[in-house]
């Protein structure tokens, strides 16, 4: 009974021991969420009053926070990363263009493949007021996954990464 009770007490430790070494590791390698929401209310340049945070959800296979706010009873998205805290993604533009230098295109999109789904569509940079980018695999192609809304349409688009050829389009009006 003794031995039973040490083998224990050794197993119990070393749970305990595992789940204060997790808990270390992410409260040094990551920025929590009060960072996350510091981040966003900065980028918004909003009161943190004015700003209800729906969503803020770490994903771990990704190394980013997933955001979801209303602000001014709009909806918005940002994608944060976990540890240096910049804003990889989001869908807030403070009603610049995509071509202004300040906006926030996200770091996966080429401005070749935005350039590509433009031309088909027809539209200019300039007339266009969100970009969302995304790197996706599509039957076992990497593709770009370019949204864009222009005149109360949302395009949605899937560009080949290597060859550049567009694979399919949509286009659908917002308030459907």
């Amino acid at each position: 009974m003794e031995k039973y009770k040490k083998i224990a007490i050794i197993l119990i430790s070393i749970i305990v021991i595992a789940i204060l070494l997790t808990f270390i590791y992410f409260k040094v390698a990551f920025i929590g969420k009060n960072n996350v929401k510091d981040v966003v209310v900065n980028d918004i340049n909003a009161n943190k009053d004015d700003v209800y945070f729906e969503s803020i959800d770490l994903e771990l296979d990704k190394n980013y926070y997933d955001v979801e706010v209303y602000y001014q009873n709009k909806e918005y998205e940002y994608k944060v990363d976990a540890k240096s805290g910049k804003i990889i993604y989001t869908n807030f533009y403070n009603s610049k263009t995509p071509d202004d230098s300040n906006s926030k295109l996200d770091s996966n999109c080429l401005s070749e493949a935005l350039d590509i789904a433009l031309k088909h569509a027809n539209v200019s940079k300039n007339d266009v007021k969100t970009v969302k980018c995304e790197n996706e695999y599509d039957n076992s192609v990497l593709v770009y996954e370019i949204d864009f809304i222009y005149d109360n349409y949302e395009y949605d688009y899937k560009i080949n990464v290597k060859t550049g050829e567009v694979i399919s389009f949509d286009k659908d009006l917002l308030y459907d």
